[in-house]
């Protein structure tokens, strides 16, 4: 086991083992805190994922541990207060749509129509994304799948998890902010909300 300076070390020169170190010491008490605050298992995941990103992308600003553990918890914690915020307006945005949805359910074929086409789109993009990117797209938008589950199933870390996510979004994300823009927007609906 190396000495904590060492491991600091390591940490902001972007070494992925010492990140997964990181991970493994913190990843289901965060977890656990997030899924408190909350309630929900998948966003508090997702929301815990997200933390882990933003601590990489500012990897080189943490001189010790205990600054690693408060960034974490607060970035975490303020994370869900926003989902929290954002889920009464989601609410309100939900029964709006219900009620919309529940008028144009049988008399507009069309939209059903453009989600397929949608759809199809995404699949086809999909499958010019590496194997494992692949893999695990498939398994979180389509399955419904959880971090922990997919690592099971692949026998991969969470890191290799949020690695090909992220990485699978950002993909897909670009093919369809090119073309245009209400597919883009169907698509955001659809999956990458």
């Amino acid at each position: 086991m190396k000495k904590p300076e060492e491991l600091m070390y390591d940490f902001r020169s972007g070494s992925e083992i010492a990140f997964e170190y990181v991970m493994k010491e913190h990843l289901h008490a965060l977890t656990f805190h997030a899924y408190k605050i909350c309630r929900d298992k998948e966003t508090a995941e997702e929301i815990v994922a997200d933390t882990f990103s933003k601590l990489w992308q500012r990897k080189e600003n943490f001189a010790d541990e205990t600054k690693i553990k408060s960034f974490l918890y607060i970035t975490t914690r303020n994370a869900c207060f926003d989902y929290l915020k954002s889920a009464v307006q989601r609410a309100k945005s939900l029964a709006m749509e219900l009620d919309n949805d529940l008028i144009l359910r049988e008399t507009d074929p069309l939209t059903h129509l453009i989600h397929a086409e949608v759809i199809k789109l995404v699949f086809k993009e999909i499958k010019n994304l590496p194997e494992r990117q692949q893999d695990v797209f498939k398994m979180v938008y389509f399955e419904g799948l959880t971090t922990d589950e997919i690592c099971d199933r692949l026998s991969v870390t969470p890191n290799a998890v949020f690695v090909a996510k992220k990485k699978a979004l950002a993909i897909i994300r670009k093919v369809f902010a090119g073309k245009d823009p209400f597919t883009y927007l169907i698509l955001t609906t659809l999956f990458l909300d």
